[in-house]
């Protein structure tokens, strides 16, 4: 062992032992024989300790245990045989020599396992008497050992008698006037909300996005399925222009759908819907000379699909985020005479961002 080892300060010994009791308590040991010891002893140690550890393994094994010598190799310091003992998990206790006697401070650290936490316990080398110290450290351990076994023999026996399962009566036969137990209240289900928000239609390559705000009333069905009713109009009215003039286009919607929320219970619940619809177009052109503006207005088929999340605040309020695809059939086109300026909803992305309130 190395010498300047046992002139290590009392607080690593006190932080090593207190990490060892942290670690072993609680954890599942593996049961060993009552009388099966490991005691921790170095290839290379001084003198004094290995006269230590002798005297402790005679003491040992004059008293009915079973001792194992085990090298825990080069440890220098109290936190790797604190390592070292945690490692030996089929001994009933684990012994280790911490310091040098002759050069300055010991201890002896048991990591005991008769109880059913694993328990460490110091011995510090006394201080009177340098000439009888491994005798003593000898008795004591032995002593440890003893009074875990002695313990757990009487916990053993007062559990004994506790142990044994109660008679139980005989059941009775239930008088058929039994009366119904109480009905458990059910739960009340969110089932109608409300939502409103903005939304973002780009329906066309040749057009600036449109933002619209929207309504919505969302009902909820059987299991994760819902309907919904969406109308989104009255937003901005992004502009065309072609050689032959520019034309304003205003844009409304109206979708049914039938979707399901996945995982309401969470607070990110994912969301797909598939339905269809109405979309209508208006323009108002201004044509440049010899042309002439006009205003016009379509109404086309919509269909389409859509998928998002809706977070929940734990109260009636939530937030869902969507985005849509949709066709339109047949597309409404904006036309100067023969030019076609921009084809609509070939396909459209609709984004909504919403609000919903639970009813």
């Amino acid at each position: 062992m190395n010498r300047r080892g046992g002139h290590r300060p009392a607080g690593g010994l006190a932080c090593a032992a207190v990490l060892l009791a942290v670690t072993v308590v609680g954890s599942g040991v593996a049961r060993a024989a009552p009388a099966h010891v490991v005691l921790l002893q170095p290839a290379t140690v001084s003198p004094g300790a290995r006269r230590c550890l002798t005297l402790i393994r005679e003491e040992l094994v004059g008293g009915g245990f079973q001792v194992e010598i085990v090298d825990p190799g080069p440890v220098r310091d109290p936190f790797s045989l604190a390592d070292a003992m945690q490692a030996q998990h089929r001994a009933v206790a684990t012994i280790g020599l911490v310091g040098d006697p002759e050069i300055g401070r010991a201890e002896i650290w048991i990591l005991d396992h008769t109880g059913d936490h694993a328990e460490v316990r110091r011995l510090p080398a006394p201080s009177e008497d340098p000439e009888r110290v491994g005798e003593v450290l000898a008795v004591r351990t032995i002593e440890v050992l003893r009074a875990s076994a002695l313990k757990l023999l009487v916990e053993s026996s007062r559990q004994a008698p506790a142990s044994a399962p109660a008679p139980v009566p005989a059941p009775r036969a239930a008088p058929v006037e039994t009366r119904c137990p109480p009905e458990v209240p059910v739960q009340s289900r969110r089932v109608v909300a409300l939502e409103t928000g903005v939304s973002l239609l780009i329906s066309s390559a040749e057009l600036e996005p449109a933002v619209m705000p929207l309504a919505r009333l969302r009902v909820t069905a059987t299991g994760p399925i819902i309907a919904r009713l969406t109308i989104a109009g009255l937003g901005t009215r992004p502009r065309v222009e072609t050689s032959r003039g520019t034309a304003a286009v205003a844009q409304e919607l109206g979708v049914l759908e039938l979707g399901a929320v996945f995982r309401r219970e969470r607070r990110l619940a994912p969301t797909i819907t598939l339905g269809g619809g109405v979309l209508h177009v208006r323009t108002d052109a201004q044509g440049v000379a010899p042309y002439m503006g006009r205003q016009d207005e379509r109404w086309a088929a919509l269909i389409g699909i859509g998928a998002g999340l809706v977070g929940g605040f734990g109260g009636p309020l939530a937030v869902a985020l969507e985005a849509h695809v949709m066709l339109a059939g047949p597309y409404p086109v904006v036309r100067f005479v023969d030019l076609e300026a921009a084809k609509l909803a070939r396909p459209a992305v609709w984004i909504t961002l919403t609000v919903m309130s639970w009813l």
